[in-house]
């Protein structure tokens, strides 16, 4: 048996080695040393997704240039972008047509013979039926864009113009012009059932982004009939938006009203909530269709009287510039924001222009 100072130099001798062996296992534990050649584990970080770039044109417009033209036959009123942007779609008024073009190739694919002089022209959100107003007729027909084909008909008030279908295609808006009236027609059973009165003459009309409001130009006054769609057609309040308003469309994210002021020659823009003017743009005489560019950020108006196509900075509220164009009536901005396609009576035809940036 090992005597007592043996037994604490076998003791300290253990102590120093636990010691050792703990201070070296905690040393790597916490990581390497410190000169040891061993680099540091690499910081795990989590990457943002790349961000997509928006599916149309973005950036300051700074003109317009002529890219070709479409021949009709005589006096087009209006031109439409078809929904998903690949056709487009010509009221010829004079003509008693429509004409379908591709709007890549500007092949004519369609000629449709109408009965009498088409006015405007709205869809079905698949784009396969549209409703065409006819002047002198009393009513709109449905014409089938695929196969070139009237397929049903429904009756309106007296010389009916702007036609708007609601967002999820169960309604059809009709403006009639002399009737003081805006007929609702139920989309899937082709039946007229109802006639909303107007003060005075009735033009332009929109859907709010739900379907649940619609917005109708009183052109024989200054407001906009806010119209509830949902609860049985009604007019609930008229929204003051300039004198002779014309032609009403909405900017991208559905809070602006963009409205044209045909005696004044202004584009007014109207919140959508409040029913506050938010500011005039002085633009051209005889200010006529609108529309905006995928991005919101411009408008285009047809300065009839003037023979010019306007173009307006939604930021900074004032017409940049305008561009030369004979008896512009209607026009429509392309899918990608890319083109303007402008509907002259006179000569009769479609211009396609660049819209530069």
């Amino acid at each position: 048996m090992p005597d007592t100072c043996t037994l604490r130099k076998m003791l300290a001798g253990g102590l120093t080695v636990f010691l050792t062996v703990s201070l070296l296992t905690s040393c790597r534990a916490a990581g390497p040393e410190i000169g040891s050649g061993e680099a540091a584990p690499p910081q795990q970080t989590t990457e943002p997704p790349p961000m997509e770039p928006p599916p149309y044109a973005t950036g300051r417009v700074s003109g317009l240039r002529p890219l070709t033209v479409l021949k009709v036959e005589a006096g087009p009123k209006s031109v439409e972008l078809m929904p998903g942007g690949e056709r487009i779609f010509v009221n010829d008024l004079y003509a008693h047509k429509n004409f379908i073009f591709d709007a890549r190739t500007y092949e004519r694919l369609l000629s449709v013979p109408l009965p009498d002089e088409p006015v405007e022209a709205d869809f079905s959100p698949d784009g396969r039926l549209a409703w065409v107003s006819l002047y002198n007729s009393a009513k709109v027909v449905v014409v089938d864009t695929e196969l070139g084909t009237i397929t049903g008909s429904v009756p309106t008030g007296s010389i009916p113009k702007e036609v708007a279908v609601s967002p999820d295609g169960r309604w059809v808006y009709v403006a009639n012009w002399n009737s003081n009236t805006v007929s609702v027609i139920d989309a899937r059973a082709m039946t007229r059932v109802k006639d909303i009165p107007m003060y005075g003459t009735p033009r332009g009309i929109c859907f709010s982004p739900r379907g649940d409001r619609a917005y109708v130009c009183v052109m024989g006054g200054n407001t906009l009939a806010e119209v509830d769609v949902d609860g049985g057609h009604v007019v609930l309040r008229q929204i003051p938006c300039g004198q002779n308003p014309r032609h009403v469309i909405l900017s991208p994210d559905g809070n602006t009203l963009y409205v044209s002021n045909n005696a004044p020659g202004t584009v007014t823009f109207v919140d959508r909530t409040s029913g506050s003017i938010t500011a005039a743009v002085k633009v051209g005489r005889m200010a006529r269709t609108l529309d905006v560019t995928p991005d919101g950020a411009y408008l285009f108006v047809c300065n009839y009287d003037d023979g010019t196509v306007g173009c307006v900075e939604v930021a900074s509220r004032r017409q940049v510039f305008t561009y030369p164009t004979t008896k512009p009536i209607g026009l429509a901005v392309d899918a990608r924001g890319e083109r303007l396609f402008v509907a002259n009576y006179a000569p009769p035809q479609i211009t396609v222009l660049e819209i530069v940036r």
